[in-house]
């Protein structure tokens, strides 16, 4: 990932929610803080449909693996760990993100990853209380823009509903456009588009605010177009998906990490993405 390296963290600094305290929701594979415990997933073995808990250390150290044995894993909660309890849900089996194939945890530039299929596999995400203000992190990988072929539908890497605003990233079917939507009754919600999307893993920083939007991509900016209104969703969130359910807009490759803030991260992104950068290129 040609992430910005701008910032070298050390390898004994405090985790990354110790260092940015306050997010709202947090995601990931590893764990976030030194305080962390708790299991990173729940994963269903596709041989009995036996489900169980992981931690971070159980998920890289081979206990996920063999609890799946010669099958694969599909994850039925992404736990959240900054302690708000908005965790990410799929219980439909036919829905459920992977992350062991065929007995192998599911790997992506050699850290562990959920796989989203790109035919509506996805996380529900709970209803969080009304913001108008929204900070993304996220390392993703698409291996395709949708579903299908590309310009058959647009992508949602995610669609987060806090109360009235509706939080969106997606890449556009025809333009191939990455699309940040601020969706809301109130005036000044915006629709941006951005450069045209890349595949592989990325380094994804959104700030979402009431009258525009902004956009990092490995740490780099990316010229957006002028703002434009953008019509609301609801009512559920989703990762990998939009969250009204409608149309074909899956997200096709892997997430590695979701974090979000609806607090200002401004002075505190590139502390994050060095974080981050530096967790994923190691």
């Amino acid at each position: 990932m040609p992430m910005n390296h701008r910032l070298l963290v050390p390898r004994k600094t405090p985790g990354l929610l110790d260092l940015v305290p306050g997010a709202a929701a947090a995601y990931s594979l590893r764990s976030l803080s030194r305080s962390y415990a708790d299991p990173v997933v729940t994963v269903r073995r596709s041989s009995d449909n036996d489900e169980a808990p992981f931690t971070a250390s159980e998920v890289a150290d081979g206990t996920l693996a063999a609890f799946c044995g010669a099958g694969d894993g599909l994850v039925t909660k992404w736990w959240d760990q900054s302690g708000n309890a908005n965790h990410a849900i799929q219980a439909d089996p036919a829905l459920q993100p992977q992350v062991v194939s065929g007995g192998a945890v599911i790997l992506e530039e050699g850290k562990p990853a959920i796989q989203f299929n790109g035919a509506g596999s996805r996380f529900d995400l709970p209803t969080i209380s009304s913001q108008v203000r929204c900070d993304a992190f996220l390392v993703a990988s698409p291996s395709q823009f949708s579903g299908t072929t590309p310009g058959s539908a647009d992508a949602r890497f995610f669609d987060v509903i806090a109360g009235t605003v509706s939080f969106q990233l997606l890449r556009d079917a025809t333009t191939t456009s990455l699309v940040m939507k601020n969706s809301a009754w109130q005036a000044g919600s915006a629709a941006t588009t951005f450069g045209v999307a890349e595949l592989g893993q990325q380094l994804y920083s959104a700030s979402f605010k009431v009258a525009s939007n902004t956009l990092h991509v490995n740490g780099a900016q990316h010229p957006a177009s002028t703002a434009a209104s953008a019509s609301a969703s609801g009512p559920v969130g989703k990762i990998g998906m939009r969250a009204d359910g409608a149309g074909a807009t899956f997200f096709e490759g892997t997430f590695q990490e979701f974090l979000l803030y609806f607090i200002d991260t401004s002075e505190n992104r590139e502390l994050l993405e060095g974080q981050i950068a530096w967790s994923y290129s190691q």
